[in-house]
Parts: structure tokens; sequence; C-alpha cells
């Protein structure tokens, strides 16, 4: 694997200030924090300043961690709807622009990295002010329609986590001269196979369970309605006497209050109360995901599918529909099972296969954690990251 380099050839740190706009910690949050280790552990000429929305669950770790954090009024934005939130968003941006520009004085920031399209929303126009390079990370599957050329404006790259996610800025008129794929990135270290859960323990299953995972936020494109669906098959059969589910996660910024309601109540009307069970967001991702056999990722509009890829380097079974990012992550048979999209029952007969088939979760178990290792390591993410930023600072 490539490693990243151990300096900037101008013999001095480089200030890039990194612009995170909510203070959870989702998988864009865990990719930045991969990416800033990685850089720590091999001792490039970086100096960078997390700037971030008050306190909150990431700032905490990252001050834990000995990260240089700042504060800065950023915040989740959602797509106007109407004229008052149109309004509203424009605030938001023309108070928020000149604090991020004095921020980019104040610290001597060289380079803006924007970890989000919402960052750079204000990120761009504070580079813009201060004559600075801009980094736009973009790590959403959604249409920008009339305002991603001029946010491409601002950057001077734009970042995409995957290949659907740059087809959809190139079809939003986005220059594909300007945009550089860049795949999420893991550390093998952090992520390796390990025989005790913590959470699979606490878990009212059998020792012999074979536990199905849908992890991810209770948001309703997660599709966590397909999941149970399935499960709700897959109890049917005489084999599956086994198989135990999971939900994973949680409502992380408020905005679905009725959802876990409307999960649970579909939970009871199949009857599947004693079959699968509700666990909260977890903050140890990796003793989280290690309580599962398989881990299946039922979202249609999936920009890459970071689950997929921790998944995998813990030695788990996946199971993901054949579209947007898992296409791009899952061999199918190989290392995992994709789904196509249009078949009836998909995710029930992929489950089904897994749990009776010993050779098949042989097989796909036996190349996932390399096909990861090879594609999504944190050096060559890293090391890719560090050639863009000497590029614009060249």
């Amino acid at each position: 694997m490539a490693k990243a380099g151990s300096g900037t050839g101008a013999g001095s740190k480089m200030n890039v200030l990194y612009l995170n706009h909510v203070g959870q910690i989702s998988g864009a949050e865990q990719s930045l924090r991969a990416l800033l280790w990685q850089f720590r552990r091999t001792h490039v000429d970086i100096e960078p300043i997390i700037a971030l929305p008050g306190v909150g669950p990431f700032a905490e770790l990252l001050r834990d961690e000995e990260w240089t954090v700042t504060f800065a009024p950023l915040r989740r934005l959602q797509r106007p709807h109407n004229v008052v939130a149109g309004m509203a968003t424009l605030l938001h941006i023309l108070r928020t622009t000149p604090f991020l520009t004095r921020l980019i004085q104040k610290t001597r920031s060289q380079l803006i990295h924007s970890n989000s399209t919402t960052a750079h929303l204000v990120g761009g126009l504070a580079a813009e002010r201060t004559d600075r390079p801009a980094i736009w990370h973009a790590r959403d599957l959604v249409s920008l329609e009339r305002i991603a050329p001029a946010l491409a404006r601002r950057a001077t790259w734009v970042v995409a986590i995957s290949g659907c996610v740059a087809e959809r800025l190139e079809a939003d008129g986005v220059s594909p001269e300007k945009i550089r794929v860049i795949y999420n990135g893991l550390d093998p270290d952090e992520w390796h196979p390990r025989d005790h859960s913590q959470l699979r323990a606490s878990l009212d299953v059998p020792p012999n369970a074979f536990i199905f995972g849908c992890v991810g936020q209770l948001v309703p494109w997660k599709n966590h309605v397909a999941f149970i669906e399935a499960a709700s098959q897959v109890v049917q059969d005489e084999q599956a006497a086994r198989a135990h589910f999971v939900v994973m996660g949680g409502d992380l910024w408020g905005e679905h209050s009725t959802y876990l309601q409307e999960l649970r109540a579909l939970v009871k009307q199949h009857n599947l109360q004693d079959r699968l069970s509700f666990v909260p967001h977890q903050t140890n991702n990796v003793d989280a995901i290690a309580a599962f056999d398989a881990v299946v990722l039922p979202s249609r509009e999936e920009p890459f599918g970071r689950v997929l890829i921790e998944a995998m380097a813990l030695d788990k079974i996946v199971i993901a529909y054949g579209e947007n990012g898992p296409l791009e992550i899952i061999t199918h048979q190989h290392d995992g099972l994709l789904v196509p999209a249009t078949e009836e029952n998909g995710l029930a007969n992929a489950m089904r296969a897994v749990l009776r088939d010993a050779e098949l979760q042989h097989h796909l178990k036996q190349h996932a954690r390399a096909s990861v290792m090879q594609k999504f390591h944190i050096n060559d993410h890293a090391q890719r990251v560090l050639d863009l930023y000497r590029e614009v600072l060249a």
C-alpha cells in the first residue's frame, strides 16, 4: 500500500482548516477522523484545525485526542421548500461567511477543506474572500440542481466519495475536470476481526444465533422498512430458526421523531417482537458491528456505504442492493451479495442464501477483508488527499 508522505516540500507545517457542519458523529465524521489520524501516524507536515458548531460528541472526541478544535457557527440546513426557508438559509450564509473569513485569517489557514456540501456553502465563499484554495468534499447523493455550478466555482477541487456521486455532480453541471473520486478509507489496525463483542453479549439471543444487522441513522431514506419486511419473510422458513435481526441507529438530529414508532409498529404487525431488536446509536462502532454475522444495507440511494467496508474489514457477510455506492464496493458472490433492484423479495432471498449455505458464508468472509484492504485502505485515501493538497498549494 502507498503511504502518505512525510513532507509538503516547503519545510513548514501546512495549516488546513477543516469545516464540519455538525457535532454528531456519522459516516462523514468517521471518515474525516480516519484521515486526520493517518496524517498524524505518518507525520505529514499538516497542522489541522477543525471548526465545529459548538459542543457535541465529535468535538469532545477530537479534543480528547488532542486535535485543535475551534468554534464556527455552522449548522444543518434543510433544502428550502418556500421563500421563508430560503431566506433563512441565505441569512445563515451571510452571517457565517464573515466569521469564517476572520477565522481563516486568524488561524493563517492556507487551505479550506469543507467536509460536506453544507459546510462548503459558507466555506467556499470565505475561501474566495480570503483568496485561499478550497476543497469541497461531496458526500451526498442528492441533486443540487442550479446551485451545483456555483458551489463548484468556489472550489479548487471537488472530492466525490464515489463514482455515483461524481456522476450526479456532473449531471448537475459540475465540470468533470474539477472532480476527483477518492473513496473513504479504513485503518486495518482499528478495524480488525475479533471473537468477542460486548454488544452481542448484551443481546437476548441464543449463543448459536445468526444475527443480521441493519446499521444506519433512523431516517426514512435508509429504508429500514425493507429490512423488516425481508426479516418477516425469512422467519417463515424452517431453516431460519436461529436467525435474529437488529436495527441499530438513532435519529441523530431529531428530525424524524415518529419514524422509530412507525418501525416498531411494523415489527409488531409482522409479529417479530421476539426476533428483531432495536439498538440505539453506538459510539464504539467496531464492537457494535462485530456483534453481527451479516450486515444488510437496504438503502437504495446510498452515496457510498461506509458500514459495508467496516463490516467487510471485520470479516462479516454484507448484503446490499446493486445500485449506487454499494455497487462500487461489493463484488457479487465474491466478497458480498448484491441484490438486483428489480428482484422481488431480493433481500430476503439473499439472507436465506447465507443462512442455508455454510460454504457461501465461508467464501464471502474469506474474501471480504482482503477486498477492503485492497480498495479502501486508509493509506491510499490519505495519500490521494495529500497529493491534492500539494497540487493546490504548489
